[in-house]
């Protein structure tokens, strides 16, 4: 009986491992791609902020999977330090999981360049969710998520900021004869 109870209590210790975030970069041929992917987290079964410095601006994709269909709606805003501001509704999925008992919905949203300055220098971050078909969610970002989402964009603003250098420094010198 105290083997039961030990890995329970074990098991118990690492449920709050799946809810930590990440930082990952992806690179291929022609960009590289900064992500923090975090799955279990509030009321999301996952929260994704991704930049791309392909000269696209970043974006987040929450998922909450759920017996019923949650219609993300374009009135959804990004609140830092009480300023909210509307998130820009770039695409909205729903799929049926699990034999028709579950369904996963999407929501990916474009952060704008003031949002993403906002974000860089906030000390704290909420998201208010709204939906077409049910009430709204204001959910409050943690600290550790919300360092994570600043490094992601700082990644991101460096490269394209790299592009750009390296681009205006190539025009100059074309335009100099060099």
């Amino acid at each position: 009986m105290k083997k039961i109870a030990g890995i329970l209590v074990s098991s118990l210790l690492l449920l709050p491992l799946a809810a930590d975030a990440s930082i990952s970069t992806k690179v291929n041929s022609s960009n590289t791609t900064y992500v923090s992917q975090i799955t279990n987290i509030g009321p999301w079964s996952s929260m994704k902020v991704q930049y791309t410095n392909d000269k696209t601006l970043p974006t987040l994709t929450l998922t909450k999977t759920d017996s019923r269909d949650y219609l993300f709606s374009d009135k959804t805003q990004l609140v830092t330090d009480g300023v909210a501001s509307d998130l820009k509704l770039m695409a909205t999925y729903r799929n049926p999981t699990n034999y028709r008992t579950q369904t996963s919905s999407l929501g990916r949203y474009e952060f704008n360049q003031e949002q993403i300055a906002n974000i860089q220098n906030a000390k704290n971050v909420s998201l208010q969710v709204s939906f077409r078909n049910t009430s709204t969610i204001t959910w409050k970002i943690s600290e550790k998520v919300l360092n994570e989402w600043k490094e992601v964009l700082s990644r991101g603003q460096s490269q394209v900021s790299l592009q750009n250098t390296s681009l205006g420094m190539n025009n100059h010198a074309a335009h100099h004869g060099g």
